[in-house]
């Protein structure tokens, strides 16, 4: 009985622990997209990001030909204020077929109008976006991206995309440290028990 309590107790723990990985993708065009939280700075004002991309070009593709990644877009956490990603430039707005459009209030946008892709189907963007309240915890994202190539424009995604969130949430962290103190607590009273019967 006390087996299967510790089993219980272990599993729930790492139920809540790891982040599920099974719908953290969003599928559009035969193309794969996954966007990663890696972590949480500047006192949780900060997001810092990875959005992966395979299947590019591929035979599945329903759109070869593409060539560069004009723009790609989220929707604020809170308030967003800045970012950065390497190449691209941030604006705060949204995105339509040419790009970021500095309108579309609650988004923000990185732009780079000659952004190449590299050889290979599959490319990943880091990028890290600072807020004026911490949000990014609870974030559900909204994403876009506007593809460049032989169909200039097209493919313009506008869906939701899972966030494959690698920080916890608070509410997350009080259930892994009560899930800790319940395993600790039962421990105890075993070692006890045995230290007893061990007297007797």
């Amino acid at each position: 009985m006390k087996k299967a309590f510790y089993a219980l107790c272990a599993a729930s723990t790492l139920a809540l622990a790891t982040p599920a990985t099974a719908a953290n993708t969003l599928v559009a065009d035969n193309i794969t997209y996954t966007l990663t939280l890696n972590s949480i700075t500047n006192g949780g004002l900060t997001g810092n990001f990875t959005l992966g991309i395979s299947g590019i070009n591929t035979g599945s593709d329903t759109g070869s030909g593409r060539t560069g990644i004009n723009a790609f877009a989220f929707n604020n956490a809170a308030s967003s204020v800045s970012g950065t990603s390497t190449g691209f430039t941030f604006m705060l707005g949204g995105l339509n077929s040419t790009g970021c459009d500095s309108s579309g209030a609650g988004f923000f946008c990185f732009t780079n109008a000659g952004y190449t892709l590299p050889s290979g189907s599959s490319t990943s963007l880091n990028f890290s976006v600072t807020n004026t309240t911490d949000a990014w915890a609870s974030w559900s994202p909204s994403f876009k991206i506007d593809w460049t190539g032989s169909k200039n424009n097209y493919d313009l995604v506008s869906l939701p995309i899972p966030l494959n969130g690698a920080v916890p949430e608070p509410a997350t962290w009080a259930m892994m440290l009560l899930g800790f103190a319940g395993i600790g607590m039962t421990i105890r009273r075993r070692r006890n028990s045995q230290v007893l019967a061990q007297v007797a």
